[in-house]
This record gives structure tokens, C-alpha cells and sequence, in this order.
């Protein structure tokens, strides 16, 4: 855990490193490096093929660039047990080996290890339905839109299959069949929106919620795409070359050109001029956010782009905070309510509040609670923030941590 000295002198050191003179274009280098095609992360993202609609970090902001001048299972039973008044943790809910969250209203959904669907009244915090679904895919994401919940199914040899789920049930009441490598699924712009992944190549398929049938698909793309995401932001996509917005219509490419700094690079050399990557991205707060970096103890970079003009408004700079001997280490972050919400690099599963005007920590809260590979989430819903530990799911009334 980090105590509150560490975390005052880890914040003095980050002010000091943010008054420094930034060289923009050093920054922006080093904001677009990335790793190799034999990277860990690559061989990861492809075989599992998960959704990157929440996207995670390790450590905290040291350095801002500003580019514009502007600011963008075995589940748990029993009840929700409550908090002190003044306890930013608000409810502990006894959900246990979550692998997946999302909303819907005022439903918090969260989906389990062994495929059980949970539903969490927002208003009380009591679980109001579990439900186990049959034929679920491992690593599917938890998806909400359209009336419906939707997740990654198994299907016969050589396909996929998409799961329409009833809220009120928990139910299955539609299944599409899928080519195989559609398995990544994401909802914006009222429509599911499904990533199909093969060797060299991808394309993005739109379904009607309605139906749940495909009703537009891009052509064959040069990829992979390694991170995919859509909602009101728009459908957005990373590959090895670059950062790709699919038009609404589904069709095709918009063509819309992310731009930064004068100088930024492709993977291998400081020198080379070419378009930006990137390792993950995520929405929030009426922005795209791509992360690079972490890389044999290289610092990580976080830009804010601007989904209608493609320009970056802001870029973060911050040095690595993690065990460098795995190099598959994402950015466990989400973003809303005016703010990025981080687990820290020192503390377990401690959630600090960064500043999205100054990449700076605001405020911080440790949960408690068994960690283990589950404090690898963080979700901004329902007008609070959701941390998954290993046997519940922690909610933080973010009102009581400043910022």
C-alpha cells in the first residue's frame, strides 16, 4: 500500500517533473514508441482477441505536454455492506472472480469467470438477478446497448457466435453466427459493432441491435488491429500503422488523420516521420485516449484526441512504475466524471484520481480487499467508480475523493 507520505512525495516529484520545460517533439517520440510485432502484448491480444473498451495503467502522470493550450465464478453471496458517511468506498458488493463490467440504466451488469451473469441495482447496490449463460467464449467482453446485453459465444468449427442477452432475464434470446475471428465486440452510434481479426488482415462488421443481424461490414483492411472500441465517441481501431476511425455507416474507413506534434514516428526509429499507433485505446468524456509505452522500463505516454478533428489536445508523460521483467503490462485506467482514474503503480489495487488538465494525482483511495490478478480493472459507471478485487466489487463514491 502506498501510505500518504510515499504518496505526497510521489506528488512533489510529479509537480516538480511537470514545471520543467517540456521539448515537444522529444515527448512526442517517445509518446509514439512501440514495442516490436513479437512483443508479448501483440501474441496476447490475438490469440485472446479481448475487447480494449476499458483500458488500464500502472503508474501515475511526471510530465504534460499540452499541444493545443486547451482541455479536451464463484460469486460472492449476501448483501452490498455499506460504508461510512464519509468513507469514499460506499458499498462492498459480494461478487466474486468478475472478469467483465458494464451498465445499462441503472443496472451495473458484471460478468464472471465461470459465465454467470450478475445485475446490480445502482440506486441500492443489491444484486437483483445471477443468471449462468451457456456457450460464452473465454475473455468475452460484457458489452450494453440497443435494449440488450451482448456477449462473445462459441460457435460450430470454423465460426463464432454473438449472444443477444435479455436485461430483465438474463436470458439468450438471439444468437448470430460469425466468421471465425469476429470476437471482440463494442456498441456506439446505436449499433454492435464486431472486430474480425485474422492473420494480416480485419475487418468490422455492424449489426442492428434489433435483429441482431449484420447489416454493413468494411472491406478487408491490412491489419491486425490490436485494440478496438465505439460508443458515442465513435468506432475506433489501432493497428501497427495507425489510429483508424470506421464511418458510421460501416462501410468503410472515415480517412480522418490523428495529427500531433510536427515530428512523431512509426515504430522502430526517433527519425522516421509516419503515422501514430497505438498500444490501447479507450473512450471517455466526450474524448479518445491512446496509450504507448511501458516497455522495458520505458515511461508511458497518454494522449487525449479529439474525436471530430482527430487533433491531440493533450499528451501525458510518466515514468514506468512496474516490474519490467513481464513486459505485458496495459494501462488500467478508465475515464470519466472529469477525471482519469488510475490503479497506482505502488499500491495494489489503490485508485488515484489524476488531473486531465495537468496529468497530476488529485486524490487517492486503497479499498483493501484480496487483490490477485483481479486488480487489473477499473470502471467509471453510473456515476461512480467499480473496482472488481478477487471476492467482491468495490464502489467508490468519487464526490469524497477531491479533484
Amino acid at each position: 500500500m502506498m501510505n500518504d507520505t510515499r504518496f505526497e512525495q510521489l506528488r512533489t516529484a510529479l509537480q516538480t517533473e511537470s514545471d520543467r520545460r517540456i521539448d515537444v517533439d522529444r515527448a512526442w517520440s517517445r509518446f509514439q514508441r512501440r514495442r516490436p510485432e513479437a512483443s508479448k502484448r501483440r501474441r496476447r491480444l490475438i490469440a485472446a482477441a479481448t475487447t480494449a473498451a476499458v483500458v488500464a495503467a500502472v503508474s501515475v502522470s511526471a510530465a504534460v505536454v499540452r499541444l493545443d493550450g486547451g482541455l479536451s465464478s464463484h460469486s460472492g453471496t449476501g448483501p452490498a455492506v455499506g460504508t461510512p458517511a464519509r468513507d469514499p468506498v460506499a458499498a462492498r458488493i459480494p461478487v466474486a472472480d468478475v472478469i467483465g463490467m458494464t451498465a445499462d440504466g441503472s443496472d451495473v451488469w458484471a460478468l464472471t469467470g465461470r459465465h454467470e451473469l450478475v445485475r446490480i441495482d445502482a440506486s441500492t447496490n443489491a444484486v437483483t438477478l445471477r443468471v449462468p449463460v451457456a456457450g460464452v467464449a473465454n475473455n468475452s467482453p460484457l458489452v450494453a446497448g440497443g435494449g440488450a446485453l451482448w456477449l462473445d459465444g462459441t460457435g460450430p468449427a470454423g465460426h463464432t457466435r454473438l449472444l443477444k442477452i435479455d436485461p430483465a432475464t438474463g436470458a439468450i434470446s438471439a444468437q448470430t453466427t460469425l466468421p471465425a475471428g469476429c470476437t471482440q465486440t463494442a456498441y456506439g452510434l446505436d449499433h454492435v459493432w464486431v472486430l474480425c481479426n485474422a492473420t494480416s488482415t480485419f475487418k468490422v462488421l455492424r449489426i442492428d441491435p434489433a435483429t441482431a443481424q449484420v447489416d454493413a461490414q468494411t472491406g478487408v483492411l491490412p491489419g491486425p488491429a490490436y485494440t478496438f472500441v465505439a460508443g458515442s465517441e465513435g468506432v475506433w481501431l489501432g493497428t501497427n500503422a495507425a489510429i483508424l476511425q470506421v464511418d458510421p455507416s460501416g462501410t468503410r474507413l472515415t480517412g480522418l488523420k490523428v495529427t500531433g506534434s510536427v515530428k512523431y514516428l512509426s515504430v522502430y526509429s526517433a527519425d522516421y516521420i509516419g503515422p501514430l499507433g497505438a498500444g490501447e485505446l479507450a473512450l471517455g468524456d466526450g474524448a479518445v485516449w491512446a496509450l504507448e509505452g511501458n516497455v522495458s522500463g520505458q515511461p508511458e505516454h497518454l494522449a487525449e484526441i479529439n474525436p471530430v478533428t482527430g487533433r491531440i489536445t493533450v499528451a501525458f508523460t510518466y515514468p514506468e512504475g512496474a516490474n519490467t521483467s513481464d513486459d505485458y503490462w496495459d494501462l488500467n485506467a478508465a475515464f470519466g466524471l472529469g477525471s482519469i482514474w488510475m490503479l497506482a503503480p505502488l499500491g495494489n489495487n489503490e485508485i488515484v484520481r489524476i488531473s486531465t488538465t495537468s496529468g497530476n494525482p488529485v486524490s487517492h483511495v486503497y479499498p483493501g480487499g484480496s487483490c490477485s490478478q483481479y486488480c487489473s480493472q477499473v470502471y467509471v459507471m453510473a456515476g461512480a467508480v467499480w473496482e472488481p478485487t478477487a471476492q467482491q466489487i468495490i464502489r467508490i463514491n468519487p464526490a469524497l475523493m477531491p479533484g
